[in-house]
């Protein structure tokens, strides 16, 4: 079967939308072949998990707009040549699981048990980040081969910084007793940050009158807007040479046939709107939260903005991880598909599907494709 090379950019390690556990698994196994493996079934390592948007029909009443994907390749030595994938919310999930893999002795099936908590954890983020995944697994409890986050322990620092930062003013503004004791500050904020102690943060929820039931969620949910907020701010140069090089392509006349030239054109504004919008909301989100934080901590103009925008947070947190995770993606496309060509100029036979991956990256929500046969 001939690789699609039109699917291997949807399936690569370097999207944040992506967790390409096949690839992953080859790299940590050359190093160490008696390395431990991401999932307790070794077929299961072959899998690619995909973030993407769930068909608008499929959605239940609570369910996020965007799922977990699960990618099950025809061809496990070469995952490009296509693939059969179904989101994880499917009620014949470890049916379709066991069919596929051949998981139905009683060792297999308890070992599924412990994979699915795995992807299930996984589906609780909007993005697949490694900064992301290594800490919802830090926080569960679950130990995994740290090999699989492509994250240095200097970047960590260097993210994680960044955010206790944030956290601190708010830990103060609780506890103002807590300023005359770092130990007791540095206590508070990694409270905050493993998100899981209910007790240990009760005062700064009554303080703040969060809402009890969410109030755990609310922090993780914080911890990861404050992590998008620095992501985008290194992300950002890249996005802007992406929209200048859309808004550069042009299709001069009797270059194609007047119907597809009409078609192309079209297709690039739908890109460049839906690119702004995206964009738009990345930026409206963050400015927000900037705004009332500062307002709050900096300026000393109330503390009502910043924690009205703290107490609905969660949905921030998944329009953020969304849009950034669709824009960090087109990218991560526009780069490996056009790096190499003289000024990043695709032939014309190219360019419509180059295109066609761009709108099925940035695609809105009610637009979503249901499961299905890639190839």
């Amino acid at each position: 079967m001939a690789v699609n090379k039109y699917l291997k950019p949807m399936l690569d390690v370097g999207s944040s939308r992506v967790f390409n556990c096949n690839q992953l698994t080859r790299r940590v196994l050359a190093k160490d072949p008696n390395a431990r493996q991401f999932f307790r079934n070794a077929r299961l390592n072959n899998m690619v998990l995909i973030k993407d948007v769930i068909p608008e029909h499929e959605r239940g009443g609570s369910m996020t707009p965007i799922g977990t994907k699960l990618y099950f390749p025809f061809n496990d030595e070469d995952i490009y040549e296509g693939g059969q994938t179904t989101f994880l919310h499917e009620p014949r999930l470890p049916d379709t699981l066991s069919d596929h893999f051949g998981l139905r002795t009683p060792q297999a099936q308890d070992a599924l048990t412990t994979d699915l908590r795995i992807v299930r954890i996984l589906d609780r983020l909007p993005s697949l980040d490694p900064f992301l995944m290594k800490d919802v697994f830090m926080r569960d409890g679950i130990e995994v081969n740290e090999a699989y986050f492509d994250i240095s322990p200097e970047q960590w620092k260097e993210i994680e910084l960044f955010i206790l930062q944030r956290f601190e003013p708010l830990a103060k503004a609780a506890f103002p007793d807590a300023m005359a004791s770092d130990d007791k500050t540095r206590q508070l904020i990694e409270k905050i940050w493993e998100a899981k102690d209910l007790t240990a943060l009760g005062p700064l929820i009554q303080a703040f009158r969060l809402p009890q039931d969410k109030a755990l969620d609310i922090f993780a949910s914080w911890k990861g807007i404050n992590f998008y907020s620095y992501q985008y701010d290194r992300a950002r140069p890249r996005l802007i040479e992406l929209a200048k090089w859309l808004n550069a392509i042009e299709v001069p006349a009797g270059t194609l046939p007047p119907d597809e030239r009409k078609n192309l054109l079209a297709s690039k504004d739908a890109l460049k709107e839906q690119l702004r919008r995206d964009w738009q909301t990345v930026e409206g989100i963050l400015r927000k939260y900037q705004e009332g934080y500062d307002k709050m901590f900096q300026a000393g103009g109330g503390s009502a903005d910043f924690l009205g925008f703290l107490r609905n947070c969660s949905k921030a947190y998944w329009d953020l991880g969304n849009c950034l995770g669709k824009a960090n993606h087109a990218v991560y496309v526009w780069d490996l598909m056009t790096a190499r060509l003289p000024n990043r100029k695709p032939s014309w036979a190219n360019l419509p599907p180059l295109l066609r991956l761009f709108e099925e990256i940035l695609q809105p929500e009610k637009k979503a494709a249901p499961a299905a046969a890639w190839a």
